[in-house]
């Protein structure tokens, strides 16, 4: 893994200093990698028993993160979700792709507790009379509850596409101010030279793209695998070089707009031969939705 400059030492410094962290950058920059790494030298620090990964979705209501009633044969029982699940058991929390989910709909009581304050939940664990609540780590909790405590050690860590930063206006004040932001950016060129030497020196003759679209080098690195393995079927390199474009990098540019596609196009056919060009042709204006002019 390569990464800029000061990137680790950011994330050790907000997690020592209390905060849940959010990862922002380009797709493939090893956002991801860098959470999980993060998390798994927690549990040898041992602040945390280990991790707990998962992907959010638009899909997420209170039910997947707080908990809900689930029936069973007893009758209905409090079933917690991922985030009550992580704090019970003294696991970090990471998310990836926490821009996909309605942070509204999603967080829902966790607002509250992650802005430092006690929260009373509408549920009460199986023999338990008192409702639950969540307490943050110096909080007293609320008379007639039954707590579960957030660890000082606890930590989310979460991953979100440089791309949909605007999204964090969608949070509340008071929940960015328990997040640090950490920029996890590309690396410098020569990495990606570094990093695609040997079996890399075809995909290399994609490095333009990242001139129109700041590419990770997670994305080169995947192509360089699939090249490794097609090199021994009998395809020529132009043909080669087309699924790779096609498999890897095309979706990449998702949402482009003409002049970017013309030059995404133009940028691609330089290194293909004419079958492929049309090719190429074909499937750049079917992502930008008309014909390709130029």
């Amino acid at each position: 893994m390569i990464f800029p400059p000061y990137v680790v030492d950011q994330l050790v410094a907000a997690l020592d200093a209390g905060k849940h962290v959010i990862l922002t950058g380009p797709p493939g920059t090893g956002k991801t990698t860098l959470a999980y790494l993060a998390a798994e030298l927690g549990r040898h620090s041992m602040l945390c028993t280990g991790y707990q990964p998962t992907t959010a979705t638009s899909e997420w209501t209170t039910f997947e993160t707080i908990g809900g009633l689930q029936p069973t044969p007893e009758g209905l029982i409090f079933r917690p979700g991922l985030f009550v699940e992580a704090i019970e058991t003294g696991k970090w929390l990471v998310i990836d792709e926490l821009n996909r989910s309605n942070f509204d709909r999603a967080f829902g009581q966790l607002f509250t507790v992650l802005s430092g304050s006690a929260v009373v939940l509408p549920f009460r664990r199986s023999g338990q009379i008192k409702p639950i609540s969540l307490v943050p780590h110096g909080v007293e909790p609320p008379g007639e509850t039954d707590p579960i405590r957030l660890p000082a050690s606890w930590r989310i860590i979460a991953t979100m596409n440089a791309l949909d930063k605007h999204l964090l206006f969608d949070m509340s004040y008071a929940l960015m101010r328990r997040f640090a932001f950490i920029e996890v950016t590309t690396p410098p060129d020569w990495a990606y030279e570094r990093l695609l030497e040997g079996e890399g020196e075809l995909v290399k003759k994609l490095l333009p793209l990242r001139q129109l679209n700041n590419l990770g080098p997670a994305i080169y690195v995947d192509a360089m695998r699939y090249v490794s393995r097609r090199s021994r079927d009998d395809i020529s390199e132009s043909r080669m070089l087309f699924e790779v474009f096609y498999a890897f990098f095309l979706p990449q540019f998702e949402g482009i707009d003409e002049h970017t596609a013309v030059s995404l196009y133009r940028t691609v056919a330089k290194q293909l031969d004419p079958p492929e060009q049309q090719e190429a042709r074909r499937v750049v204006a079917e992502l930008l939705g008309e014909e390709l002019v130029g």
